[in-house]
């Protein structure tokens, strides 16, 4: 077994081939296995979520009176860290003969986040790196039938083992164009993919006003999520009340955000909703969420023209969302009293809410110390919002603040560059 363990170690990757662990198997111990595959449980749908590896061998060793015997079957250099990996290798368990753990194609993601509240420490800090597995097999003879289910199961549902990847909130932008000496009419089209991050907000009482602002937000999450529902949405403000960090976080409680059109509407495209251009856009996407920011200019009563008002309710509540299913979640910075009346009335306005334009000192303090301030005694006064984000101390990393990606470029590039060279 040990000669067959050191060729393999020796051995180069084939493409689309694993390491023979069966085969490994029957060479040590002289029978077929049985197998089982593991996968960590998740509580939600459609999320992907992977083993933590350091994580996943201390949880084995440690708690299951495990000798910390173990083969790397083979490596890889990690070109940001500089260091070499076991992204395939094989758990020999001599405590318990006749059992075979496989950790098969071992990979680094970053931005992924804890599955439960303890704290999973990045494996290379700086760009904040994960060495993962999607899955574990075990292989076994059938009179550990009983301790394999029993591991098993505590590894699939213990959450302190595994690590989640983000929901992605993917915003588009329109854009326009118009052959150059054609008679054809201008038309629009998606364009762009600007991924939202998740900010970290460990309590929206604190930052938005206080318990009312739950009801609202609870709202506005459940007409998210709904399907075929149009409707109007307004936040508004003072300039630095945190209407767009709100918005971004709003983006992720989306339970199908990666299926759903998010759409960034200039404010002064607003007229231009409902004409015989755009309509094929929006008849194209439907039930698309349309985001409007500062669309004061355009709402407001005291315009001369009232088309862009009338874009939105016939959008919302008109005939159009009828057979287009529009929502429309718009920010302002002016007092609600200065937007059209008919913007306001009941049946197309699902809410509206106005962001404090300060914070009072206790709620102010509370939040700068759950963001990282360290001179909360500096903070004498009401504060606005965005002041205390700009007070947070330069080491701090927001929670989901990184790019939002499986792995770095330098690790794809380095993993798509290897792969061509196993192949030749």
């Amino acid at each position: 077994m040990n000669e067959i363990i050191a060729h393999v170690k020796q051995s180069r990757r084939a493409p689309g081939r694993d390491i023979p662990s069966r085969n490994l198997f029957l060479s040590k111990y002289g029978r077929i296995p049985q197998k089982i595959r593991v996968t960590p449980a998740s509580d939600e749908t459609r999320t992907i979520v992977v083993f933590h590896v350091k994580s996943l061998l201390h949880r084995i060793y440690n708690n299951d009176g495990i000798g910390n015997e173990f083969s790397i079957v083979r490596r890889h250099l990690h070109p940001c860290s500089k260091k070499y990996y076991a992204y395939e290798q094989l758990l020999l368990l001599p405590n318990i003969d006749g059992i075979l753990i496989s950790l098969n194609d071992c990979s680094w993601v970053t931005n992924y986040t804890n599955n439960s509240k303890k704290t999973i420490q990045p494996d290379y800090i700086p760009d904040r790196h994960f060495l993962v597995v999607r899955e574990i097999i075990i292989f076994y003879l059938s009179e550990h039938e009983t301790f394999v289910q029993k591991l098993s199961h505590e590894l699939a549902h213990d959450d302190t083992l595994s690590l989640v990847k983000p929901k992605i909130a993917m915003l588009r932008l329109i854009g326009k164009s118009q052959s150059r000496g054609s008679q054809r009419p201008t038309s629009f089209y998606l364009m762009g993919s600007i991924y939202i991050k998740k900010p970290y907000i460990r309590d929206l009482t604190i930052s938005y006003g206080g318990k009312d602002f739950l009801n609202v937000h609870h709202k506005i999450v459940t007409w998210l999520n709904k399907k075929d529902a149009s409707g109007l949405v307004l936040l508004h403000g003072a300039p630095g009340s945190g209407k767009t960090h709100y918005i971004r976080y709003l983006l992720h409680c989306i339970t199908e955000a990666e299926e759903r059109h998010l759409i960034y509407v200039p404010g002064d495209m607003i007229e231009n909703l409902t004409g015989p251009a755009l309509i094929p856009l929006l008849i194209e996407n439907r039930n698309s969420l349309l985001i409007i920011e500062d669309a004061e200019g355009s709402l407001s009563r005291l315009r001369t023209s009232n088309q862009s008002v009338a874009n939105l309710l016939n959008l919302s509540d008109g005939l159009l969302s009828d057979g287009i299913q529009v929502q429309i979640l718009a920010t302002f910075n002016s007092p609600l009293i200065s937007l059209d009346a008919a913007l306001l009335r009941p049946g197309r306005l699902v809410a509206q809410y106005c962001f404090p334009s300060t914070l009072n000192i206790e709620n102010a303090r509370c939040l700068a110390d759950s963001i990282g301030v360290s001179k909360l005694d500096q903070i004498t006064e009401p504060l606005p919002l965005a002041n205390i984000y700009a007070m947070r101390d330069e080491n701090v990393v927001e929670e989901q603040d990184d790019s939002i990606s499986s792995t770095c470029r330098k690790c794809k590039s380095s993993t798509v560059h290897q792969e061509a060279a196993e192949e030749e």
